[in-house]
């Protein structure tokens, strides 16, 4: 790919077999396998370390599992152009594999060093590049899918979607999720460090003021959305139930019912839920 950027004077970078590097102003990042590296004590504001620590223990959760398959749906029916996607706010990587069996060429990128080196382990090809989510260096108009999960809520709403505007090609599209409800918020969006949990309207006038036409959604954790919102409930009152770490049994009955809901709902409009997907084009 052409035409990478410096994050910090927006010069164009000269690319060696092993370094990113800036003529401009000497700022470089080097290739450790498939990854390239900036700073490993990197750490972005909007998600501190301590919140990408909690990340790599939820792999496995009953949430996540179930989310891929319905993620899994839905990037089946968009049929983005090109050969080329990317995710923002990559993590651990757990959406990676799905992205690489549609796409010949995947890159992912995350500020921490650590969730990318387990993102690494997570993949197969994926170029995975430390960056700012808001400033990736990425070169424009490069990829058909640009994917974001659970990411808007921690960052600028406009410098995120005006980033993915620049990277997304001339018909891209762009599949977002959020946490949704503002009823459910609770400690643990305080501990994750989210600005808001979004409504509908909220997430479509945003995608809108930076140019991308909201093409459909759908909420997921629809049916569970009543047992969520009584934790979220008890939590308030110090009550919370086993919701981030389940014991095993519950973690599979609760899969089970998000099982049930992808198979038959997935990637249908349902109404409500505890977190909203959305996906988007890019406005003619």
């Amino acid at each position: 790919m052409q035409d990478w950027r410096c994050p910090h004077c927006l010069a164009e970078l000269a690319i060696g077999a092993n370094e990113h590097r800036c003529a401009a102003c000497g700022w470089s990042r080097r290739l450790d396998g498939r990854l390239w590296l900036e700073d490993e004590a990197m750490q972005p504001a909007d998600f501190d370390r301590a919140a990408a620590i909690r990340l790599q223990d939820m792999e496995a959760h009953f949430w996540m599992r179930e989310r891929r398959r319905l993620l899994g749906k839905i990037i089946a029916r968009l049929q983005p152009p090109g050969g080329r996607a990317v995710e923002l706010g990559c993590g651990t990587g757990g959406l990676l594999p799905l992205l690489e069996r549609r796409f010949p060429e995947v890159v992912a990128v995350d500020a921490h060093a650590a969730l990318l080196r387990q993102a690494a382990r997570a993949s197969e090809k994926a170029e995975l590049v430390q960056a700012d989510v808001c400033r990736s260096t990425l070169p424009s108009g490069s990829f058909g899918l640009i994917v974001a999960m659970d990411v808007l809520e921690h960052v600028d709403p406009d410098a995120f979607l005006a980033e993915a505007r620049r990277l997304s090609g001339e018909r891209g599209m762009l599949l977002l999720s959020v946490p949704a409800a503002p009823s459910l918020w609770s400690r643990m969006d305080e501990m994750a460090g989210h600005r808001c949990r979004y409504t509908r309207p909220r997430l479509a006038a945003e995608l809108s003021r930076n140019g991308w036409e909201p093409v459909a959604y759908t909420h997921y954790q629809c049916l569970l959305f009543p047992l969520v919102w009584l934790s979220r409930a008890l939590g308030r009152r110090g009550r919370g139930l086993p919701e981030r770490s389940p014991p095993s049994w519950l973690d599979g009955l609760l899969g089970q019912v998000n099982r049930l809901e992808v198979s038959l709902f997935g990637g249908r409009s349902l109404p409500f839920g505890s977190s909203l997907l959305m996906w988007a084009r890019l406005r003619k």
